[in-house]
């Protein structure tokens, strides 16, 4: 039996999760999206043979997954900056 439409179909969902992330209306589960499916795209390549698919997703991994981070930190500095700012008007107002 050939492992054939395995391929395929990890190679169909792997579009479909390039696919997902069009549809995405925030940044970090865009990024989520995207790790999966270069994930899956590396499988696909992988399984397939697919050197070039392969080595651009697996080039791609680690630039969503820094990006990933870097929304994370940006989550955690406004959350710092917003409860500076509220203290700060609290003193101002004598609260």
């Amino acid at each position: 039996m050939s492992d054939l439409p395995i391929i395929d179909g990890v190679g169909y969902g792997a579009a479909g999760l390039v696919l997902a992330t069009f549809c995405m209306r925030s940044m970090r589960a865009l990024r989520w999206v995207a790790i999966a499916s270069n994930v899956a795209f590396i499988t696909y390549g992988y399984l397939g043979g697919l050197v070039p698919v392969l080595l651009l997703h697996a080039l791609l991994l680690p630039v969503n997954i820094c990006r990933l981070a870097q929304l994370r930190g940006a989550r955690v500095q406004s959350r710092r900056q917003t409860a500076t700012a509220i203290r700060a008007t609290a003193c101002t107002r004598g609260l």
